[in-house]
């Protein structure tokens, strides 16, 4: 089951990546007229519905990766506070799930625009068209708090290699920082991504053990 949890952690953001970046393909952005948008969607239409069922796909696989990146950073094995092993972990989980649930909204504009353009409804379509290249501050701020917590989680107490810890609270950070929250995102996504892959390779790194947890991930790299 670890196994099939840390896959999910692999499968969420390929399956966000492919639908944005080669199924959608180039959507107007949000000055486009109405026009332009009910055009482009009405030609695009099965593609983008193809492209919002991988988001809302993907979104459910981000909150099981959630409950496995819960587990491992809480370390049950290990002593420690109750920040570390119940709040900080608590918070990664939360923040994975605000995630999910925006990635869920995004999917949701995104068929009602493809809806609204394939029956010709320009004004409405072009206002969900505003509305769908301007919903990233619910990834944004769910990664944001993913990253941080697990960040300071992991650096207080490494379950998984400090550095990642340490990367994690910067992504975080970045992630905040305005017009660099992009990169952020960009950079959360291999995070999360590096961290499935290492649960996948050893399967039996959990919260079970201390130093062993440790020893066993340095093992990998």
């Amino acid at each position: 089951m670890r196994r099939w949890l840390a896959v999910c952690g692999v499968a969420a953001p390929v399956l966000v990546i492919l639908a944005f970046t080669v199924v959608a393909g180039s959507t107007p952005d949000d000055k486009a007229s109405a026009a332009t948008v009910v055009s482009y969607y009405r030609d695009h239409k099965d593609a983008n519905f193809a492209a919002a069922l991988m988001v809302a796909i993907a979104a459910v696989l981000f909150v099981l990766f959630a409950a496995r990146l819960r587990e491992l950073l809480r370390g049950d094995g290990l002593r420690g506070d109750g920040l570390v092993g119940g709040a900080l972990p608590l918070a990664a989980f939360g923040g994975l799930v605000v995630l999910a649930v925006s990635l869920l909204f995004s999917a949701s504009i995104h068929f009602a625009l493809v809806q609204a353009a394939d029956r010709r409804f320009a004004i409405p379509a072009q206002t969900l068209n505003v509305l769908d290249n301007n919903t990233f501050f619910g990834w944004v701020g769910g990664m944001a708090i993913a990253m941080l917590a697990a960040g300071i989680a992991t650096v207080r107490r490494p379950v998984l290699p400090r550095w990642l810890g340490w990367a994690a609270i910067v992504i975080g950070v970045l992630s905040l920082a305005g017009p660099l929250g992009f990169v952020g995102i960009l950079l959360a996504v291999l995070w999360i991504i590096v961290v499935a892959i290492l649960m996948l390779i050893r399967p039996d790194v959990h919260a079970a053990g201390g130093i062993e947890v440790t020893e066993v991930i340095v093992e990998t790299f």
